[in-house]
């Protein structure tokens, strides 16, 4: 009786094994890891278009693009569906310099902040382009030419964090802590959280190359963000003298840069209680990677391939 026992026992965990090893191959081999480099660039108060009132991308200032770093983890639900976890590093900056709109020009502000983001993404292929035809025949070997394209767009939620910074003579600080909006001081200015939600959405292309198990690509997306604070500048000015007492001079001397660049200070701007900022246009950052992909194998699937 005890051996007809264990010999169930022994069945059934053999079958559980089995099942459990059919699960590993099936998620392995829809299981893709992502490498890349490419560029980021910031949309935010500072710098922009030579005139006022401008958003969005006639905002962008080319000449800020800075490097990024991505890896992400893909996994493939069937050819037209997949899910991305992202991991990115960028850096982002902005200067007032660069821009001859008058006000922005003579307010003088500038900041670069590292960006750590973390996402999942949703991605649905939109179009997918198979398209091959024989080159040349030889006795038991063909060759093969044509493109395998697959596009697609994506959206998703995520975080990151970011630390604005600024420049005096040869050394960079720390904005958050320095309060260059007041924050700390009045009641209604609390300071901002240097961790907040962004909002991917782009789209992509990747095409295999000669082992079948890579594939190069490019994704191009924007980042909407929680806060308006990612280069420091968000509402108002307020009194240097009080950000002075608080923080110290090297605070009071970053709040208001106006007159710095040796132009003469524009009537009703950069004064306790002028604009400073706008709170009503959340910042926002782009990052446009070029992408190489491996897709893993457990070496016993069975499952169809797709890119």
């Amino acid at each position: 009786m005890k051996k007809r026992i264990l010999l169930l026992l022994s069945v059934v965990m053999l079958v559980q094994l089995s099942q459990a090893q059919r699960k590993k191959t099936r998620f392995l081999d829809r299981c893709e890891t992502v490498y890349g480099l490419g560029f980021s660039n910031f949309l935010g108060e500072l710098g922009g278009r030579d005139a006022i009132g401008t958003n969005g991308l006639r905002d962008l200032e080319f000449i800020l693009t800075r490097p990024s770093v991505h890896l992400g983890v893909r996994y493939r639900f069937n050819p037209i569906f997949s899910l991305k976890l992202n991991l990115h590093y960028a850096l982002l900056s902005g200067r007032d310099s660069l821009t001859k709109e008058p006000f922005r020009r003579n307010r003088n502000l500038s900041f670069r902040s590292p960006i750590f983001e973390t996402s999942l993404q949703a991605e649905i292929s939109v179009l997918q382009l198979k398209s091959t035809k024989s080159r040349y025949v030889l006795r038991g070997v063909r060759s093969k030419s044509g493109i395998d394209l697959n596009v697609y767009v994506f959206f998703g939620a995520g975080g990151f964090f970011f630390n604005p910074k600024a420049k005096i003579e040869q050394t960079w600080w720390a904005l958050q802590p320095l309060g260059t909006e007041g924050q700390g001081i009045a009641a209604s200015r609390e300071p901002y959280k240097r961790i907040q939600a962004c909002f991917p959405v782009g789209l992509g292309f990747r095409l295999p190359l000669s082992d079948k198990n890579w594939t190069i690509g490019f994704e191009y997306g924007m980042r909407t963000t929680t806060t308006d604070y990612i280069d420091d500048v968000s509402t108002t000015y307020f009194s240097p003298t009080l950000i002075g007492d608080k923080y110290g001079p090297i605070a009071q001397r970053l709040s208001n840069r106006a007159g710095e660049n040796g132009e003469a200070i524009i009537p009703g701007s950069a004064y306790t209680g002028e604009q400073r900022g706008d709170p009503t246009d959340k910042d926002a950052y782009m990052l446009g990677t070029i992408t190489l992909t491996y897709r893993l194998k457990s070496g016993r699937s069975v499952l169809p391939k797709f890119r």
